[in-house]
């Protein structure tokens, strides 16, 4: 049940930071659904109060989904109808867009095991994973490896991908539903690949020797009583 937006939701609820994110309805009715299906929602809506919360640029992107597919990168109203009008019936997310100074991917395994990789989306996607970054602050560094666990935890992942931006000083959480996260050798590296198979092969190994039942409830309720 879960997805990008409510992962946001989640995440303002719990104390990680994220960009200033709106839900928009569908530009055209789903199939199997009319205009009264969205009795609920206000219309018209705001647009200057939805641009003013957000503010330029910003990404327009689905609720759900990945590999930069339907992502559009808008810097005013005009090219933002223009990609809004182009979405048909996808449900799409307007996101403030972090100018970002560090930026980081971050592989979690078991909710425990935290792997901080330099990355830079900017880039040919196949030089995206930097090796010759400059030294990061270390208490910068803290808080994404705290913050990666805050989310898988609240989330329920044993696997996961956790992207974050960095502005002033504070790591924006990007995108964080990467149940199944890219770990192809070609793309992510010798090192990381090297990383990423050994603490899920660790993993795995616990969990078969291991007598838990696996868990019967997702562990949103917990976080959202409070």
């Amino acid at each position: 049940a879960d997805d990008k937006f409510f992962n946001y939701a989640l995440a303002s609820k719990i104390g990680v930071a994220v960009p200033r994110t709106v839900i928009l309805p569908h530009k055209i009715n789903p199939p199997g659904t009319t205009d009264r299906s969205m009795r609920n929602l206000i219309y018209p809506l705001d647009w200057d109060a939805i641009f003013g919360y957000v503010g330029f640029p910003a990404f327009l992107k689905p609720y759900s989904g990945g590999g930069w597919k339907s992502v559009y990168h808008v810097h005013n109203r005009d090219e933002f109808f223009a990609a809004y009008d182009d979405s048909g019936d996808l449900l799409m997310t307007l996101q403030e867009g972090i100018e970002f100074k560090e930026y980081f991917r971050c592989y979690v395994v078991g909710q425990r095991a935290v792997h901080i990789m330099q990355y830079d989306p900017r880039r040919p996607h196949a030089y995206r994973y930097v090796l010759d970054g400059p030294p990061v602050d270390p208490h910068l560094l803290a808080r994404v490896h705290d913050d990666c666990l805050t989310l898988c935890r609240a989330l329920g992942y044993d696997l996961n991908t956790v992207e974050f931006a960095v502005r002033d000083g504070v790591p924006y959480a990007i995108d964080f539903l990467n149940p199944a996260p890219d770990a192809d050798l070609v793309s992510v590296g010798p090192a990381n690949f090297e990383w990423i198979v050994t603490e899920v092969a660790k993993f795995a190994i616990e969990k078969a020797l291991s007598n838990e039942n696996p868990a019967r409830e997702m562990r949103w309720a917990s976080f959202l009583r409070g």
